[in-house]
């Protein structure tokens, strides 16, 4: 069961780092964390799309 809503968007962030060998900085961090649950996982997902795209 989840908590809170801060924790999910904290586990997402954490997600991300894993999937992609990316660790952000505190202040982008709290940054995204400042989203809503959905604009984060627009942001996260529009990332992961540019770095896919750097690696090709």
């Amino acid at each position: 069961m989840v908590d809170s809503a801060a924790e999910v968007k904290k586990k997402l962030i954490n997600e991300f780092e894993v999937s992609t060998g990316l660790v952000f900085p505190t202040s982008v961090r709290m940054s995204l964390l400042t989203l809503n649950y959905k604009k984060l996982g627009q942001e996260l997902s529009s990332m992961n799309k540019i770095i896919i795209l750097k690696e090709k």
